[in-house]
């Protein structure tokens, strides 16, 4: 039985996109960007079903693509917060408590593959949190108002991406402890390291784009195009 809900934070208006709409109704390939990823989360046969976290301003635009592009997978939508890390929370108060595990992946991250995602949900199981990296291969450096003040060891530096599986309860008391403490972080990953929780880095490609600036827009149709229209 499916034991994993996918949570989608999805409450960013992209303003800083530049677009007319937000970034993930976007279209790549005949079809919004959202809805290419949930239909990757919906194909992964351990998640049972899908919470989106959407500015409630945009939901019956949300509400009229899912009816055009259908989802094989029941959807629940909640109102997103002002930040990432807020619209992840409120997705989370969404979980029943039958839900062992939640998977978080990005609205604008389309190319993610089920078997990325089992894989994802699998090492969660097995070692409580998990998420998709891959080392990095640029040198990175510490810089402060332009400056370049120190540079950190590469062999120990991981590209993280989602998606990201968790212990439900988990997840749950890291957030807690986020808002008691007043701390904000980039992912959920790093919530549950202020837990003392190992995290899991599962392999996953470095093609598994982030739709975040204007010109990734392109490089995305490149991808799918490549591809021959199917999720790598």
């Amino acid at each position: 039985m499916p034991d994993a809900v996918a949570l989608v934070p999805a409450g960013g208006l992209g303003v800083r996109f530049g677009a007319d709409r937000p970034k993930q109704f976007l279209y790549l390939a005949g079809c919004p960007i959202i809805i290419h990823t949930l239909r990757r989360l919906a194909a992964c046969p351990d998640i049972s079903h899908i919470v989106v976290a959407l500015p409630p301003a945009v939901q019956s635009v949300f509400d009229a693509l899912v009816e055009k592009f259908p989802v094989e997978k029941t959807i629940t939508v909640v109102a997103g917060g002002a930040e990432r890390q807020a619209s992840v929370r409120l997705a989370l108060a969404a979980v029943p408590e039958s839900a062992s595990f939640v998977v978080v992946h990005d609205a604008v991250r389309p190319f993610a593959t089920t078997e990325l995602i089992a894989a994802t949900i699998a090492a969660a199981r097995a070692e409580r949190a998990a998420v998709v990296g891959h080392p990095t291969t640029d040198t990175i450096k510490l810089v402060r108002e332009g400056l370049a003040y120190e540079t950190l060891p590469r062999s120990a530096l991981y590209a993280v991406q989602t998606p990201q599986a968790f212990e439900t309860a988990l997840l749950r008391q890291a957030h807690a402890r986020a808002v008691a403490d007043q701390v904000t972080a980039t992912d959920d990953a790093m919530l549950v390291e202020r837990l003392g929780v190992p995290v899991r880095i599962v392999p996953g490609p470095r093609w598994n784009l982030k739709i975040t600036h204007p010109d990734d827009l392109p490089l995305a149709d490149f991808l799918w195009q490549h591809l021959g229209g199917k999720p790598i």
